[in-house]
């Protein structure tokens, strides 16, 4: 059963979304246990740990959907999608800026990822201040030891 999702062609086949939600589930439940259970200190370590492994893990499952094109379901899917989707939402940004670069643009390779981290970091401010000026609460940006 084919439709449309937010305006972009996709498919709503059961196996595909099945996969999908199966990975993200495992992979966002592996990033909870590992943020929840190691101290970091100042510096987010495990979720810095969790995205460089999460862009690592979702390049190779690309070099082997890349040989093994039947996989798609298994890789793609389950692995990139879902899996590395649910540890970090930072692996498809590593990759958009890798194939961009591949692509022989180098500039807006850097640009890309500039612009990505700086307008991130941007909205997670302007967000967090709308919304103390909106509801005048206090957001903890920072965790109190």
């Amino acid at each position: 059963m084919a439709g449309r999702l937010g305006g972009v062609r996709g498919s709503w086949d059961r196996r595909r979304v099945t996969a999908i939600a199966v990975g993200g589930a495992a992979g966002a439940t592996l990033r909870w246990a590992l943020v929840t259970s190691v101290e970091s200190g100042r510096f987010p370590w495990p979720v810095f740990a969790l995205n460089v492994v999460g862009s690592v893990l979702l390049g190779v499952l690309l070099a082997v959907e890349w040989s093994h094109p039947s996989a798609r379901i298994a890789l793609h899917d389950a692995g990139g999608i879902g899996f590395c989707g649910g540890l970090t939402t930072f692996s498809t940004f590593s990759l958009e800026v890798v194939n961009l670069a591949r692509d022989d643009a180098t500039w807006l390779a850097v640009t890309y990822a500039a612009a990505s981290v700086v307008a991130a970091v941007s909205g997670v401010a302007a967000g967090a201040g709308a919304l103390r000026r909106v509801r005048t609460v206090t957001l903890p940006l920072e965790e109190k030891p």
